[in-house]
């Protein structure tokens, strides 16, 4: 079954149909738990967590050949936004599952290497894959680490600690990022969950995501094997591995993130419908849906431009940049247009369109950070080197 056939709903409802037009994907997410994903918190978001990644999600992007899916960018993008309409929480920390387990596939296909063993792996066990990038106190510049790779004989001994961290108890794998000592490289890895050394410590109290299985994840001198590396290189140059990163994550995030925002624009179709009171609040709701649907319109095309090879390298970058940016700008409009026409359901405790409205404010904090997005932008059209550090 495709997002396509989901016939019977979006007849009933054009607003759904509409921004639900052009998202296809070979999965659709199992039933959402109960109660709803906006009140869902601890064990219960870690079960609703293994639950979807059992249902075939874990493995949606790897090659068919190796065990999986064999869906592309704008299918596994599809699937999250499919998630993010039932289940924010789940989908906001199954974004970074997809995100690694999409580059990794990218970047098999780019060097055929023994990187395609990981990935079988992660298709034969329905593995969770963690990303732990964000580091306490945030960085602005997101291709640093201040974890530390020391080299041994067989590999690294890896320090540091990675906060906040989603899927820290769910996840099978941990993909990090760490600099090796005495050099000016990083090296981008997967680290079993279960390695000596590596504890998952206290929760991240956070205001929404609150079932998303978000922690502290310390490293003391964990044993990384030189075969779980698939990438090295210097830290602050933009390659092929930093470019397709930021594709896959800008357009997975903000087709997450549409998904969320349709559902709040759901509740407020519906409210609005089943009052009969029209007037200034259907403008208001169109003013929100032409922006959520323009935000998909967007997501899908850079999607489509990567995988057909239409736009790559620096100005694929600035690209994905601009899409995430815009992400956050879109976020605040939309709740900016239906907070008269939802009124004080926002600001009511576990009202389903208060939790919605408090897992999208997570927008605004994933990297790169919005301080460097328009400069980023601006330096490659401008031609200049591009750089992270917003004090560079």
């Amino acid at each position: 079954m495709t997002m396509e056939v989901r016939a019977d709903q979006e007849q009933k409802d054009p607003h759904t149909a509409l921004l639900g037009a052009g998202w296809y994907s070979p999965w659709t997410p199992p039933p959402p738990p109960s109660p709803s994903p906006a009140t869902a918190q601890g064990a219960g978001g870690a079960d609703r967590i293994r639950a979807v990644a059992a249902s075939g999600f874990a493995a949606l992007a790897i090659p068919g050949e190796f065990g999986g899916s064999g869906a592309g960018l704008v299918e596994v993008a599809s699937a999250q936004r499919a998630l993010g309409t039932v289940d924010p929480s789940a989908a906001i920390a199954l974004n970074m599952h997809s995100f690694t387990v999409g580059l990794m596939t990218d970047y098999w296909l780019r060097h055929r290497d023994t990187s395609w063993m990981l990935l079988e792996g992660i298709a034969g066990s329905q593995a969770l894959v963690a990303s732990a990038f964000a580091e306490p106190g945030g960085s602005p510049n997101f291709m640093s680490s201040r974890s530390s790779a020391a080299e041994t004989g067989k590999g690294y001994l890896v320090s540091g600690t990675k906060y906040p961290c989603s899927l820290a108890s769910t996840a099978t794998l941990v993909c990090l990022t760490a600099h090796i000592e005495a050099t000016d490289e990083t090296i981008l890895a997967l680290c079993p969950a279960r390695s000596p050394g590596l504890t998952v410590e206290g929760d991240w109290p956070s205001l929404g995501m609150t079932a998303s299985d978000t922690a502290r994840l310390v490293l003391r001198e964990v044993e990384l094997d030189e075969r779980l590396v698939f990438h090295r290189g210097p830290a602050d140059v933009v390659d092929d591995t930093v470019v397709s990163g930021m594709v896959w994550f800008s357009v997975l995030l903000s087709a997450t993130y549409h998904g969320i925002l349709t559902s709040l624009l759901d509740l407020a179709f519906r409210q609005v419908t089943a009052s009969g009171q029209y007037g200034p609040r259907a403008t208001l709701l169109g003013r929100a849906t032409r922006e959520v649907l323009a935000l998909g319109g967007a997501c899908r095309q850079l999607g489509h431009d990567f995988e057909g090879g239409r736009i790559s390298g620096h100005a694929a970058l600035a690209a994905a940049v601009a899409l995430r940016a815009t992400l956050s700008d879109v976020r605040d409009r939309v709740v900016s247009a239906l907070t008269p026409v939802v009124g004080s359901r926002l600001y009511t405790r576990d009202h389903p369109a208060a939790g919605l409205l408090v897992d999208s404010m997570a927008a605004h904090h994933h990297p790169p950070s919005l301080l460097v997005c328009d400069r980023v932008v601006a330096d490659h059209c401008t031609g200049r080197e591009i750089g992270f550090d917003p004090v560079g």
